[in-house]
């Protein structure tokens, strides 16, 4: 399996579209961002033009346009500086969603290698070009007798105003399908092999951002007991402070949680306590994007399909957006 690093060249950005001192990232699961053409070696049978979902040229760049919204709209109509995504098909859908309006004039490398999902499903990274590139790596997450292997983890190490590291995971672990107390050892599987990366990886001291899809709620094992449990690191689950009443990234029969997460050495806080550590680097805002429009009938994420017309034998196309909602964090350095 190859590894790519792209750069996306449009024409020239100057700098970043935050503050000059603040870094804008966000992490999205943009639900089965598929092309319409048939991939032999993977199972997307159910986007194409002759599936029960009549994927066609039509809805796919419908569901670019409404993602474009999205990304628009998140950062008060500036370009984020880094872009975290799962659930996307190829290299091919991520050009696309670049050739939209939005990102015109704009430059993103892009970090992306097919992983082995069944469905052929992706995590990638995108960032600005303005940051150097220090290493990167796709983590493979072998889990013993599963019969279905899940999706690399994406790995960058990034130079920030040529001075600070930054470390910046994007997770897509293994589902919650067949239930969630069976396929809990999954999860916690790929918790330890994060983990493990990290303790012998990156020093104590680094800045860690970890964001994605991790198909848990924040007091889940995988989570308390396993990747926040670190020997060198102690890490601070940001989406645990906003659990709440009607607030989450997915809706889950009718109940708001977070499955997405934005997980951050404890040294990125604003307020950490660590006077000793000369950190340059500080978290100073986070959140989940929720509008209305965003939403169906004001209940749920709007996604693309609903279930299945008993009637017509087709899936219910809605033509929205996701069926989970962005998270995002501004990150200050100094």
């Amino acid at each position: 399996m190859k590894k790519y690093i792209y750069c996306f060249v449009l024409i020239f950005s100057c700098g970043f579209s935050q503050e000059k001192n603040e870094i804008f990232a966000m992490f999205y699961n943009v639900e089965n961002l598929f092309d319409t053409i048939d991939d032999k070696s993977k199972n997307d049978n159910e986007f194409l033009p002759n599936s029960k979902k009549k994927w066609n040229s039509e809805k796919y760049f419908h569901k670019l346009n409404q993602l474009e919204k999205v990304f628009s709209s998140i950062n008060n109509k500036k370009i984020p500086n880094i872009i975290g995504l799962c659930e996307v098909e190829n290299k091919l859908v991520i050009d696309d969603l670049l050739k939209q309006p939005f990102f015109k004039n704009h430059s993103f490398q892009i970090l992306h290698q097919e992983s082995p999902d069944n469905r052929g499903i992706d995590c990638a990274i995108l960032f600005d070009a303005k940051f150097e590139l220090i290493k990167s790596d796709f983590i493979e997450i072998k889990i013993p007798e599963s019969s279905r292997p899940t999706r690399d983890i994406v790995y960058v190490e990034l130079k920030v105003n040529n001075t600070e590291s930054l470390h910046l995971f994007v997770n897509h672990w293994p589902s919650r399908w067949g239930g969630t107390e069976k396929t809990e050892h999954k999860r916690i599987y790929t918790a330890n092999v994060l983990k493990k990366y990290i303790e012998k990886n990156i020093g104590k001291n680094g800045n860690i951002l970890l964001m994605g899809d991790f198909n848990d709620y924040p007091s889940n094992k995988s989570m308390t007991e396993n990747l926040e449990k670190t020997k060198k690191v102690k890490f601070t689950n940001l989406m645990s402070f906003l659990e709440g009443k009607n607030n989450g990234s997915y809706n889950y029969k009718g109940e708001w949680g977070f499955l997405d997460h934005i997980i951050i050495s404890s040294n990125l806080l604003e307020k950490s306590g660590c006077r000793k550590i000369a950190n340059k680097l500080k978290v100073t805002k986070y959140g989940v994007f929720k509008e209305d429009w965003m939403l169906y009938e004001g209940k749920k994420p709007n996604r693309t399909y609903g279930g299945l017309n008993k009637k017509t034998g087709l899936y219910n196309w809605y033509g929205g957006f996701s069926d989970h909602l962005p998270i995002y964090c501004v990150i200050k350095f100094l």
